[in-house]
């Protein structure tokens, strides 16, 4: 099945273009489906990959990176990724919203599915105006005829929840203030960039939401049958400020409330109910959000499975890219400024 084919089946949604400035044609970029622009990818680090002193995912051996699978479109991972980088996919000319996304794959830290959870859903959202660029973000290290069950066992029994993410989330950060900074370069605003990840790249996605500090924050964030994996959660900040003294105690007595400084961006949720993989951390997870005060958009499908990604199944999760669409809208990121 072909990205055009894929992209069909999932849906269209209508997109009215932002004015904005359009960025220039560069070198070596080439026009594909649909009068999508792709460059080649871009180092992260340029000045060298920083190394992460006792990370556990490293191994004391080099390793090469590689890519298998691939006989069937969508089916592509890379593994053993050191040198990350983002590929930019930016919209047909007169197209462009002004806004993007990072697009961090899923693949449990091990691997990442590069395709149809990266490559796929850049076509499918530059299509319609979104600029994307897809994250080769840092994997946990495997060792020369090491099978996936092998590896999937080893770092279950070696490496905490969460902790095999670090470089990944610190390759988003990284991207996204490179974005903000080359921002004029490729026709977006610094400030409608946001992320979106999938499993083990809604880790990467939800704990860039969650940065230190809100100006490294992206603007908005997509969980896609992912979160933090960490335990416990991270303490979250404040969504509204305190009511004032004297505020009724029943909701519906109670004036809006103020948002808080710091609070943090829109969050965009969705995963099957049947996913037996994350579904109980996920759910915990909106519910951890929504007693803070959030009220993240959430798609609980009726089934799906885990890692549907950008493949058609049949059922309502084939829309999921339509409604990340339609809230990214309603947010008002696709609106003139």
């Amino acid at each position: 099945m072909t990205i055009t084919m894929a992209a069909a089946l999932l849906g269209a949604a209508a997109v009215v273009a932002a004015p904005c400035v359009q960025a220039a044609p560069a070198a070596g970029e080439s026009a594909g489906a649909e009068g999508v622009r792709t460059r080649a990818p871009v180092a992260i680090w340029p000045r060298g990959v920083p190394d992460l002193q006792g990370w556990p995912g490293k191994l004391a051996v080099p390793v090469t990176e590689e890519a298998r699978g691939g006989q069937v479109p969508g089916d592509r991972t890379l593994w053993n990724v050191t040198v990350p980088t983002y590929q930019a996919f930016l919209p047909p000319p007169g197209k462009a919203t002004g806004s993007a996304v990072i697009i961090a794959p899923g693949g449990g830290f091990r691997l990442l599915a590069i395709e149809h959870e990266g490559s796929f859903v850049a076509q499918w959202l530059a299509a319609r105006g979104i600029a994307a660029f897809v994250l080769k973000y840092r994997l946990i290290q495997t060792p020369p005829g090491e099978t996936n069950e092998a590896m999937r066992a080893r770092v279950n029994a070696t490496i905490k929840p969460g902790e095999g993410g670090i470089p990944g989330v610190a390759d988003g950060l990284e991207t996204l203030r490179l974005l903000r900074s080359r921002a004029a370069e490729y026709g977006i605003d610094p400030q409608r960039i946001g992320v979106v990840g999938f499993s083990a790249g809604g880790h990467v996605a939800g704990m860039m939401a969650l940065a230190k500090k809100p100006e490294d924050r992206p603007n908005f964030a997509g969980l896609i049958y992912g979160m933090p994996f960490v335990s416990p959660l991270p303490a979250l900040p404040p969504a509204n400020l305190p009511y004032p003294p004297g505020t009724p105690k029943e909701p519906w007595l109670q004036p809006p409330a103020t948002p808080a400084p710091g609070r943090l961006p829109p969050l965009f949720m969705a995963s099957a109910q049947d996913d037996v993989v994350v579904q109980l951390g996920f759910r915990a997870f909106y519910d951890k959000l929504y007693e803070t005060g959030y009220r993240p958009e959430m798609h609980l499908y009726q089934r799906g499975g885990h890692g549907f990604g950008a493949k058609p199944l049949g059922g309502t999760t084939d829309h999921w890219m339509d409604e990340f669409l339609w809230w990214i809208e309603g947010e008002g990121l696709t609106a003139a400024r």
